[in-house]
């Protein structure tokens, strides 16, 4: 092989390879500072990650094996996470309204006011703040099509 085509060829392979590893790099960065800044908010509310997303989740009402599912953990753990919140008066257990079998976890007055208090810590100071509603769902859609998911826009 000859030093201009092996050049060629380097320059091409780098090329290529660059797109890809400079968007995973990317990513990757962006993801970390997410976590990061997420992992703060939380730590501010003397919750664990997993209340957190529990009190996310529970913006309407869920069984615990529903819950399990959304958080991707067995029920015995969404358990202890709920028995720790329901200490601490956020959540109540009542009967579901249509099947007498089962329980669903709803939040109380003072679980709603903390999961907003969360909500609006999450999206203040946030990595994405300087990204105006357009650029977040543009970026939005483009990630949905980086996944291979579709988008509303379509």
């Amino acid at each position: 092989m000859t030093t201009s085509r092996a050049t060629t060829e380097a320059k091409t392979t780098a090329a290529a390879g660059c797109g890809f590893r400079e968007i995973r790099g990317l990513v990757t960065e962006l993801s970390r500072r997410l976590d990061a800044h997420q992992r703060s908010r939380i730590a501010e509310l003397d919750l664990t990650p997993t209340q957190a997303k529990a009190l996310e989740e529970l913006g309407e009402p869920k069984t615990a094996r529903e819950l399990a599912a959304v958080l991707c953990c067995e029920p015995p753990n969404v358990t202890y996470v709920i028995s720790k919140l329901e200490k601490q008066g956020m959540v109540v257990r009542r009967p579901h309204p249509a099947d007498g079998r089962a329980k669903q976890l709803v939040l109380t007055e003072a679980g709603r006011e903390l999961r907003l208090d969360l909500l609006r810590r999450m999206g203040t100071e946030s990595p994405l703040d300087h990204l105006s509603h357009e650029q977040r769902s543009a970026l939005r859609d483009e990630l949905l099509r980086a996944l291979g998911r579709a988008t509303d826009a379509a």
